[in-house]
């Protein structure tokens, strides 16, 4: 049968002209293209897909859960780890809602105002998604730009005007892949014979003006049984072949076993396209789970790993499932039976996975139903492939109880983008639901390890009363390495955590994309930015390996995000933690040992070293040049083990640099190490010297 589908699917391609005009002549000709205007989203079946949340019926033969909803089983949450400042999970600002039924305040509308998306704006800051109308087949797809990075859409391109879809994903290619459920009419006038069908659109903008300029429509329950088609991701393999990823619903009316619109378990069907062609690979493309065999409950999501292993959001199993890339070719192939993660508090309805994403790190994030939501990261911390632990990063989420309308997904810096109050008015009161705008929320993740920031209304739907969102994508990012890693350390002493008010260096690779400087200028005129926790950090110098910057006393001590940009794309970040003290001395070899950066400041004489241990008779007094100290004076010197006196210590003439003047110990020559403690008894590094004769 699996033969059959596949030579199916081929001719459907052909039919399309997608494929050359002598291959058609060797195919099937019943499989035929269907064009958009004869499958159009079925929005009445999207908007009944909503849970009752009892689960005491079952389809025969369904898949079984490996943990049972015993609430007896529910475990406590604790803390992952120190997260950024133990901050709380953000909150999206209160929902904007009608008056007294009236039109609500605009807010929703303003949108539809925005500008145009410039010409040359790579796809990968272009935000996707679908518009779909509640009282008719119509829909839009739209695209959105955060042209100043404030996390508010300031231009705005309709892709299209012929449908809307229920998820979208964008290629590497810059294909869009927008996917639905369909009713096929089998092109007679009744409706006895109607049945659903799962549908995949190719739309593709041919000059670069973010408009649709040709699609072909491929219907998926032809050839791949499936009876809808409700989520979508794309990625390339280890040969540069992009694939399409395609779920069924396996949608379930617990109250209703003979609900007309229950379906048999879903189907997961991996097409590739044909780089000749521009269409898909028949002998490549395949289903990696069929329909009916009772290998998932439901497949309401899917995301991408960073290695290209598919997640599954498995709402009515409280599972996310994983299928494996076994055979290293990043394209994935095997569903695993141990589930890629098992929510512990299932069994009281709230982390049931309504839909999932994954940043380029493999974090990985989920959020469930309710009108006041939560969504959580989820980590794989030892590498394993299988999620360990969770930590609830957003709080007060207005999500609709509908299995297939929502969206979530993850922007290249890290932010969190996700679809809220998806249906608009048809979430109604009576069932549980709250109305409001739909709307699209970001959140930002500067750190892009899950400890979100509260953040802003990103966009809004036209119309609340007709209107719904669904599905989210960015496009792919094909200049700009994924956000690289960083550390940062005392600048001196280039060991142990920077302090406020200090020098710091950031450590990592391609950290200015080819550029250097010794100068805020320079570091200005070429688009080199620090920030730390929203902060700017002044940028004393720069290269590809290293940026040595200030940290504001008004920073404070914590765990904070630092991140570095290049006129404005985010090329490295991560957490670092900046403390009160942390004495380092500069030295002249630059690697924090060796001989230490001092001047000879007995009679105004101001020479560097080897340095006389008297100067006119009187022990020589030195000054010895660092960071890291001011924050916890008085400090201790000790020079060849010996206590040296101090006569001042804080703050020098330049920006973020210590001073410490002290007095060189009788007995002391040769090279003598010197340590600095500070009053709270942190200690400078113990392989510094200072040359005496």
């Amino acid at each position: 049968m699996l033969a059959h589908t596949r030579t199916t699917f081929l001719s459907l391609i052909v039919s399309a002209a997608l494929l050359s005009t002598a291959a058609s002549t060797t195919l099937p000709a019943r499989a035929q293209t269907r064009s958009a205007r004869e499958l159009r989203p079925d929005v009445r079946r999207a908007l009944s897909s909503f849970n009752s949340r009892r689960k005491t019926a079952q389809r025969a033969g369904a898949y079984q859960p490996q943990r049972s909803n015993n609430p007896a089983a529910v475990r406590r949450r604790t803390p992952r780890v120190e997260t950024s400042r133990q901050r709380r999970p953000a909150r999206p600002a209160p929902s904007r809602r009608k008056l007294s039924g009236t039109a609500n305040d605009g807010a929703a509308h303003a949108t539809s105002a925005l500008s145009t998306i410039s010409a040359g704006t790579p796809l990968s800051r272009v935000l996707h998604t679908s518009q779909l109308s509640l009282i008719s087949s119509s829909g839009t797809h739209e695209q959105f730009v955060d042209r100043n990075r404030d996390l508010i859409a300031d231009e705005r391109t309709t892709f299209d005007a012929q449908g809307g879809s229920f998820d979208v994903a964008v290629g590497r290619s810059g294909a869009r892949y927008e996917v639905f459920t369909a009713i096929d009419d089998r092109g007679t006038g009744t409706t006895s014979d109607d049945v659903a069908t799962g549908v995949l659109v190719v739309a593709l903008d041919t000059n670069g003006d973010y408009i649709r300029d040709t699609s072909a429509t491929f219907d998926l329950g032809r050839d791949f049984g499936l009876p809808s088609a409700v989520a979508v991701v794309t990625g390339v393999s280890s040969s540069g072949r992009e694939f399409v990823v395609v779920s069924s619903s396996g949608y379930f009316n617990f109250d209703d076993p003979n609900d007309p619109d229950n379906e048999e378990s879903p189907g997961v069907v991996l097409l590739v396209r044909d780089p000749l062609t521009g269409g898909f690979d028949a002998s490549l493309s395949r289903s990696l789970v069929s329909v009916g065999d009772d290998r998932l409950f439901n497949a309401n999501a899917l995301t991408l790993l960073p290695n290209n292993d598919l997640l599954i959001a498995d709402f009515e199993s409280d599972e996310i499932r994983v299928v494996r890339d076994t055979n290293n070719d990043r394209v994935p192939d095997n569903l695993a039976s141990t589930p890629y993660y098992t929510f512990p508090f299932s069994a009281t309805g709230e982390d049931s996975p309504l839909d999932i994403a994954a940043n380029s790190r493999g974090v990985v994030f989920s959020h469930t139903i309710g009108n006041d939501s939560r969504m959580l990261a989820i980590y794989d911390d030892d590498a394993d492939g299988f999620a360990d632990v969770d930590e609830i990063v957003i709080e007060g989420l207005s999500i609709d109880n509908n299995l297939v309308l929502h969206g979530l997904t993850v922007g290249r810096d890290g932010t969190v983008y996700v679809i809220e109050d998806a249906t608009g008015e048809s979430d109604t009161p009576a069932e549980g639901g709250n109305g409001g705008i739909p709307h699209v929320y970001a959140f930002p993740d500067p750190a892009l390890n899950g400890v979100l920031r509260d953040g802003d209304f990103f966009a809004f739907a036209d119309d609340e009363f007709t209107q719904a969102l669904s599905g989210l994508s960015f496009g792919v990012e094909t200049t700009l390495a994924p956000v690289g890693h960083l550390t940062m350390t005392n600048s001196a002493s280039l060991n142990g955590n920077a302090t406020y008010g200090g020098l710091a260096s950031i450590q990592g690779n391609g950290l200015t994309r080819g550029a250097s400087g010794a100068t805020q200028s320079e570091a200005a005129s070429r688009g080199v930015r620090v920030s730390i926790e929203g902060l700017p950090a002044p940028v004393l110098s720069f290269n590809d390996s290293q940026i040595h910057i200030f940290i504001p006393a008004s920073l404070g001590g914590g765990l904070g995000s630092v991140v570095v940009t290049v006129n404005h794309d985010v090329i490295a970040a991560d957490d670092a933690r900046v403390v009160n003290d942390n004495p380092g001395l500069f030295t002249i070899p630059r690697t924090g040992a060796g001989e230490v950066i001092a001047l000879l400041v007995s009679g105004n004489f101001y020479t560097h070293g080897p340095f006389p241990a008297t100067t006119d008779g009187q022990p020589s007094v030195i000054a010895l040049f660092g960071t890291g100290w001011r924050n916890s004076l008085p400090v201790s010197v000790t020079i060849g083990g010996r206590t040296a006196a101090v006569q001042f210590a804080g703050a020098s003439v330049f920006n973020g640099m210590d001073q410490i003047n002290v007095v060189v110990p009788n007995d002391v020559s040769g090279p003598a190490s010197v340590v600095v403690r500070t009053a709270s008894g942190a200690t400078s590094r113990g392989d510094v010297v200072l040359s005496v004769q």
